[in-house]
């Protein structure tokens, strides 16, 4: 009885994103938010002054920073957080019900997830899965030769699976 494999016969390249937004450690909240929301994104990786990345911060790290905080308490999540758009990424108005005041205080830096995952540009897609799975997230950083080059989401991955 032949096996097939549900795995494309594919890389880390051939689906990542390498088109990555990024945001300073040293910007605010209410920045990161609206820099989420006009990217139409979930997460991206935090970098310091000399460019390297030191973390990642996600829609998720916004939500529990604040709803931490007591004057902060108004903070829902959007209605339909889980839900994605046609182009499977998060539409703008999703983020209207995120309430970071204007003096939120806290930097990117304080409420950034500082564990950074990679794997790298040649990793089989079954090994991507494993990962995401393993650390438990929803992003991967791509390296080649030591350096970042790119993004893969777990969305990505599904794709590449549905599209074979």
């Amino acid at each position: 009885m032949k096996t097939t494999s549900v795995w494309p016969d594919l890389t880390v390249r051939e689906i990542m994103r390498t088109d990555v937004q990024t945001i300073a450690d040293g910007a605010g909240l209410l920045e990161a938010v609206r820099k989420l929301a006009d990217g139409r994104i979930s997460g991206m990786p935090v970098t310091d002054e000399a460019g390297h990345v030191i973390g990642v911060l996600s829609i998720r790290d916004v939500l529990d920073h604040l709803s931490e905080n007591p004057e902060q308490q108004r903070l829902f999540a959007p209605r339909s957080y889980y839900l994605t758009t046609d182009d499977d990424e998060f539409a703008p108005e999703e983020f209207d019900e995120i309430d970071v005041p204007e003096d939120a205080g806290a930097t990117v830096a304080d409420v950034m997830t500082a564990q950074v995952f990679a794997v790298p540009i040649d990793a089989e897609l079954q090994d991507v899965a494993r990962s995401f799975v393993e650390h438990q997230v929803h992003r991967l950083l791509v390296t080649e030769r030591g350096k970042h080059v790119g993004l893969v989401s777990v969305m990505d991955l599904m794709k590449a699976l549905v599209r074979g």
